[in-house]
């Protein structure tokens, strides 16, 4: 009896498996068909507003000026020009850019008609009247940019069969470009002068990954450090990888021999040994081969993929590498730094918390965050006291009282999500004094605790991911809304700001 019932059961389980696979089919046909419906029908509006806009051998239409002031304003900016003309001071209408204190013609406009509807066109984007200006008048208007880093992938087909080259994107950061307009009355009509300010520097570091100069800077010292824990945490695709990697590179041209234990190799990195675990950690006599075999060879530094992947014992063997004076180079899946520094002390390291606080050099959060699409970018003013309650202490105010901050309208381009690529902000922990002996204390680790420990680092100069995420958003990277739905913020910062503000004067 007992085995009939078994042998139902099981079957009911057959079915039910089989069921809910071919449902998840279903789901994913459907999506499927759902988003080339979308873009179907963006490719049908795009051809119906071209047939709308075709006027052969005729002056600009509104639409077609508008066009052709977004394409030279973005021209400007890829060529870092100083100031931008549009004029007819020549007798025939063109557009100058000024580069190096010279100014270059970009492009003829033609007719008179087409050279005011384009003039309008830029005038409306200041603010100003659409009707020719009789009086010098100004106005500026931002735009966010940019900078292009494109490597082509492979040939591709789409539905309706055209070919094209499929790119990945590597971009790093958006930039925000301010562009003063002053008309003033000339012959022949009137005259356009548009300068281009950065509406926020762009900071140029080492490795270009989105970390903070400073922080940055105690990154790279921390890893070149003899021995020692050098640990990042954070979701899978957060950008873990990507800083290990870059950070192991520097390290090799440094002399400094290096030897991996992952699963599988995610980079291949020249000149280090790589273990290759495969896809799975269920032979775990596997890792524990392979890792002591990378000890045994007693390398500079040892990268363990995961070290919350693997058992205690194999985890205690990576850290006495470190305590022996190697620099073992580490990661754990939780969300930030100091919930990475008291998942290892708590799950794997507690009798040993005295050495782990002796050992960890630096802990490193990064955060993935989807960038607004620049095709479709339009720029959000919002109140400054949403930012400061959000986490920004001192938000740049424009003339309103407002900040401007962007976000994507949606587009064929980002598949009318509004976003397109993705940037990294990273957190990170550099462990002091104070911090180490709170470390080396007889702690249970709950949420008080860890929340101590983190705004310990914060009065220590450590900046949270919310902060850092933010200063993206003012910056025109991210939306608002994915800085506050990816981003946490402690309860305790808004009012540890306005008290550091308030000191500082």
């Amino acid at each position: 009896m007992a085995l009939h019932a078994a042998v139902i059961v099981a079957a009911i389980a057959a079915v039910l498996l089989a069921w809910m696979m071919r449902l998840a089919r279903w789901l994913d046909r459907r999506e499927d068909r759902r988003r080339r419906e979308q873009m179907a029908v963006a490719r049908a509006s795009i051809r119906a507003s071209a047939e709308e806009d075709r006027n052969p051998g005729g002056p600009l239409t509104e639409r077609q000026a508008r066009r052709l002031l977004e394409d030279i304003l973005q021209a400007a900016i890829r060529q870092r020009a100083e100031e931008m003309l549009i004029d007819r001071l020549s007798g025939r209408p063109q557009v100058r850019l000024r580069m190096d204190g010279r100014y270059h013609e970009l492009t003829g406009i033609g007719a008179g008609e087409s050279f005011h509807r384009l003039a309008a066109a830029a005038r409306s984007c200041a603010g100003l009247p659409g009707a020719e200006v009789s009086l010098r008048a100004g106005g500026s208007f931002l735009r966010l940019y940019r900078k292009p880093h494109l490597e082509t992938e492979k040939w591709r087909r789409d539905e309706e069969g055209e070919s094209s080259f499929s790119y990945y994107e590597r971009t790093r950061r958006n930039r925000a470009i301010r562009f003063d307009l002053e008309a003033y009355p000339a012959p022949g009509g009137e005259a356009l002068k548009i300068s281009l300010h950065p509406a926020t520097t762009a900071e140029e570091t080492r490795f270009n990954l989105g970390f903070a100069s400073e922080a940055e800077d105690r990154f790279v010292r921390a890893a070149r450090s003899r021995s020692g824990i050098v640990l990042l945490t954070g979701p899978c695709n957060s950008g873990k990888s990507t800083a290990t990697h870059h950070v192991l590179s520097m390290l090799r041209d440094e002399g400094r021999s290096i030897v991996t234990v992952e699963w599988p190799v995610e980079r291949k990195l020249k000149g280090a040994l790589q273990y290759d675990l495969g896809e799975s950690l269920k032979a775990y006599d596997w890792v524990a081969f392979c890792l002591r075999r990378a000890i045994a060879r007693k390398p500079d530094v040892l990268l363990l993929q995961n070290i919350d992947w693997v058992n205690n014992e194999d985890a205690h063997a990576a850290i006495d590498f470190a305590a022996a004076g190697g620099l073992l180079v580490t990661a754990v899946h939780i969300r930030d730094c100091a919930f990475g520094a008291a998942t290892l002390l708590a799950r794997h390291f507690y009798p040993r918390r005295r050495q782990i606080a002796d050992l960890l050099r630096i802990i490193v959060a990064p955060r993935r965050l989807f960038m607004a699409c620049t095709h479709c970018a339009e720029e959000y003013r919002v109140p400054a006291n949403v930012l400061v309650d959000s986490g920004l202490p001192d938000p740049p105010l424009g003339a309103d009282g407002r900040v401007s901050t962007w976000r994507g309208r949606g587009c064929p381009m980002c598949e009318d999500s509004g976003e397109l690529g993705a940037i990294v902000v990273y957190e990170v922990l550099d462990l002091m004094g104070e911090m180490k002996r709170f470390i080396e204390n007889d702690n249970y680790w709950d949420w008080s605790q860890i929340d101590y420990l983190r705004r310990q680092a914060w009065q220590h100069g450590m900046r949270t991911q919310r902060e850092l995420a933010l200063e993206r958003v003012v910056a025109g990277d991210i939306s608002l809304r994915q800085a506050l739905l990816n981003t946490d913020k402690p309860g305790w910062l808004v009012k540890a700001q306005a008290a550091r503000k308030k000191v500082d004067g």
